[in-house]
Parts: structure tokens; C-alpha cells; sequence
């Protein structure tokens, strides 16, 4: 069998990978030179995002691929205007995300045994699809679903981020909400090490010099003082995707609608979507079914962010002292509660609180 994989990333890595256990060798394109990703940075893998899902970490393994993440996050550290709280216990995972051998990319690669990559090959999905049984579009974008009127965009904010040197718990995951320097947004520092962090704001529906007018406005609101050695900036697309299958075309990764429409972040879809690719060209399986949770947990965190974009600073305000009190914290971080599907509708009363003043 013939199946030629567009894209090296985590969805087409693993696809390979799940190829490979069925003795199918793939043929992967990969339009830069390398495995990993232009800027190094970190990413968070939280435990209340993936519910029913209790640990990210046993269900990879689950799927076959067993990966090392940098750091557990024990503490979280949530800002609001006026105000902040400090939730500890067991909270997910950094990964490294990079051209190091310990990020995300690289470890999977380094499990694949018969796969061939082609380095800086731009795939062409349609000449492909002719020459091969199968094709596995993990492109990272929505171009290609765009282009098959298979994508229905949701969200589009622009990243910009920044290495920065300073003092940090390694365990610790730090987020800023405000609207007057992230609008619907949001801003993390997630570190590499006590010294080495990546810190990273997300702003919705903004161009790329009203990005940096947000990012200035960040660092001066929180006197943000650390050292920059590097900044990047990208603009990223979250929306919906149907079908998923097309012909003999699968799409995997973020050309499937993998990221998330609230935290951006998308490693465990991306992950599955690549695996259950793989198992379906191997076993002739029902791919929308196979990935039908994740579709249902990203149309969740949809209804989440459409909640959360109709906050104020002072719904904020509540919402950062509510997380905090011991029994909502209890049934939030503590318990199999699905924060997910049911806190599109509890966020919803921060919005009456708002207009009820």
C-alpha cells in the first residue's frame, strides 16, 4: 500500500508512526529541512482541557507513542485586572516544542523506523492523490481545506512571542486576561528552566501592527521587565472541519481543525487525528468516528470561547476570585467534572453579572 503523508509535524509524524505498526511505510513531504518547528518554545498540555481524558501522557502511550515531556505543571498562577489566584496540585505538562531532540516533534520522529522523508518538498494533494493509494494532508494550516470548501473558519488571532530570560518555577504556568491589551485573548509564560522562558500573548482579530501596539501595551500594564533574546510573531486559524475525509484524502493535525478555538494549543487532536488516520488506511476503519471525540471537544470549547469573548474586565475580575474558592476549585481541577462541555454555560453567568450592574 502506497501512502504519501504532507507535512512533518505531530498529526503527520504520528501518522506514520501508526502506519508503521501495520507494516505500511509511508513516504512523508516536508517543505523545510528539518524536523521540529522554527521557534522554540513551550506549550501547555493541562488536565482540565482533556477531560474525560485523565492523563494526556498514559492516553499517547495508548496510542502508541510514548513521549517525555519537559516539566508536570504543579502550579497555576491566573491574572485578571485586579486580580489573581494560585491553583497547586497535579495540572498536565510543558512540552517543548522545537528542533531540540527532547521536543515534541523530534521524539516522535526519532521512534519512526521505515518511513522516508523528502525534505523541502512543497506536496501537491492533487498530483499525489493520483500516484498513491492514500494521501495524509498535515500541512499545519487550513489551506488545502480552504481550497476543498471543507473548512468553516471559527477564530484567527495572531501569536506573537518571545524567549525571555529571568527567575522561574519550572512548574509553574503563568496566564494574563485582559482586554485591554489581549481583547479575547489571552497571555502565557510557560519555562524551558529556571532561567529560560517562552512567553506568548494571543490576541483575536487584529492585524500584525496592532498585534505589536497589544504586545507593548502587555509588558508595560504588567511591568513586564524580563530579557528578550527572541521574538516571533504568526498568525494562527481555528474553525471547523467537514468531512474530514475526501476520496482517497485524509486531513490530519491542524488541517483537520486540531487547534483548539480558546487556548490554541491542539497536541492531543493533532496526535489522535494523525494515529486514527493511520489505523483507518490500515484497517479500513470509519475515520469521522474514529476522531468523533475530538470533534465533539473542540465544538464544546467553541461554545467556551463564544462565552468567554462576552466577558468584561469585570466579569474577569470574578471569574479569577471564583476558580479560586476552595469548592469551585475542588470541582474544577479535583474532580472528572468536564470544564469543557459545561463551562460554556456556567461563563454565561459572568456575562448576566455584567449586564445586571
Amino acid at each position: 500500500m502506497k501512502v504519501a503523508i504532507i507535512g512533518a509535524g505531530i498529526s503527520g509524524l504520528s501518522c506514520a508512526h501508526e502506519l508503521e505498526s501495520y507494516g505500511i511505510s509511508p513516504v512523508i513531504y516536508e517543505k523545510n529541512d528539518f524536523i521540529g518547528e522554527v521557534h522554540d518554545h513551550v506549550g501547555g498540555d493541562l488536565k482540565i482541557i482533556s477531560r474525560p481524558i485523565k492523563d494526556s501522557i498514559q492516553y499517547y502511550k495508548r496510542l502508541g507513542i510514548q513521549l517525555k515531556p519537559l516539566n508536570k505543571i504543579n502550579t497555576i498562577i491566573h491574572y485578571s485586572p485586579n486580580k489573581k489566584t494560585i491553583i497547586q496540585g497535579s495540572l498536565g505538562y510543558f512540552f517543548r516544542r522545537g528542533k531540540e531532540s527532547d521536543a515534541m516533534k523530534p521524539q516522535i520522529y526519532e521512534k519512526l523506523k521505515n518511513t522516508k522523508i523528502k525534505f523541502n518538498s512543497f506536496g501537491d494533494y492533487e498530483k499525489l492523490s493520483k500516484d498513491y493509494d492514500y494521501v495524509v494532508v498535515g500541512t499545519g494550516n487550513s489551506n488545502f481545506t480552504e481550497e476543498m470548501g471543507c473548512w468553516q473558519e471559527w477564530v484567527t488571532t495572531y501569536v506573537k512571542g518571545a524567549i525571555v530570560l529571568g527567575d522561574f518555577d519550572p512548574y509553574t504556568l503563568i496566564v494574563w486576561i485582559n482586554k485591554d491589551y489581549c481583547k479575547n485573548g489571552y497571555v502565557y509564560l510557560t519555562p524551558f528552566n529556571e532561567r529560560r522562558a517562552s512567553l506568548v500573548a494571543i490576541t483575536t482579530e487584529v492585524n500584525e501592527k496592532e498585534m505589536d501596539w497589544y504586545w507593548e501595551a502587555f509588558l508595560y500594564a504588567e511591568n513586564i521587565k524580563y530579557t528578550i533574546v527572541e521574538e516571533f510573531k504568526l498568525q494562527h486559524k481555528t474553525g471547523f472541519v467537514y468531512p474530514h475525509k475526501v476520496d482517497n484524502i485524509y486531513f490530519v493535525g491542524n488541517a483537520a481543525g486540531s487547534i483548539d478555538p480558546f487556548l490554541g494549543f491542539g497536541i492531543m487532536n493533532s496526535m489522535t487525528t494523525g494515529v486514527m488516520a493511520g489505523k483507518s488506511i490500515a484497517c479500513g476503519k470509519n475515520y469521522e468516528k474514529l476522531i468523533q471525540n475530538r470533534v465533539q471537544q473542540n465544538l464544546y470549547m467553541h461554545e467556551f470561547r463564544k462565552s468567554f469573548n462576552k466577558i468584561s474586565n469585570k466579569g474577569y475580575d470574578k471569574l479569577i476570585t471564583t476558580i479560586g474558592i476552595p469548592g469551585i476549585k475542588n470541582l474544577l481541577y479535583d474532580t472528572d467534572f468536564n470544564v469543557v462541555k459545561n463551562m460554556g454555560k456556567i461563563l454565561g453567568i459572568f456575562n448576566k453579572s455584567d449586564y445586571l450592574k
